[in-house]
């Protein structure tokens, strides 16, 4: 009976969790990121991959590319708000905030973080936020990262 309430507990947290496609996830989430967002989906598929645009209330559009394989190998965004880096980059989150410690206190408005698994472009100012983030090594062949936008 002791066991009873925190198995609820871990039971009811993980049911409010949203499921969000992040770098290297599945993609079968992402209709449950546009309804998370509240968001339109459209999405087009192309040879090797393809997008799930997701355009929310607040003017901000997610990109979400996922390959043949089903793995969401690169996320871009660009409007008036930064999206919740740490849900779209998922497990990749924390080597993200590793590579950019030593840019603290410099041009915040435009950064490069390369790690041999992570590729992060963010650019921007107030109310006009874009970036992209991909995986090298999860790139489909004959994809170039100027691809995603």
């Amino acid at each position: 009976m002791r066991l009873t309430a925190p198995l609820i507990c871990v039971a009811l947290a993980s049911a409010m969790t949203p499921c969000w496609a992040t770098l290297g996830g599945n993609a079968s989430s992402v209709a449950a990121d546009s309804a998370h967002l509240k968001g339109a989906l459209r999405s087009t598929s192309g040879p090797a991959y393809t997008i799930h645009e997701i355009s929310t209330p607040t003017s901000t559009v997610i990109r979400e590319y996922v390959g043949s394989d089903g793995t969401v190998f690169a996320v871009s965004w660009h409007g008036p708000f930064n999206p919740d880096l740490r849900q779209m980059f998922g497990t990749y989150y924390a080597e993200y905030v590793r590579a950019a410690a030593p840019l603290v206190g410099r041009d915040r408005r435009h950064s490069r973080v390369e790690t041999a698994n992570l590729v992060v472009q963010r650019s921007g100012r107030l109310r006009g936020y874009y970036g992209r983030a991909y995986l090298p090594q999860r790139l489909p062949a004959n994809v170039n990262p100027a691809d995603i936008e």
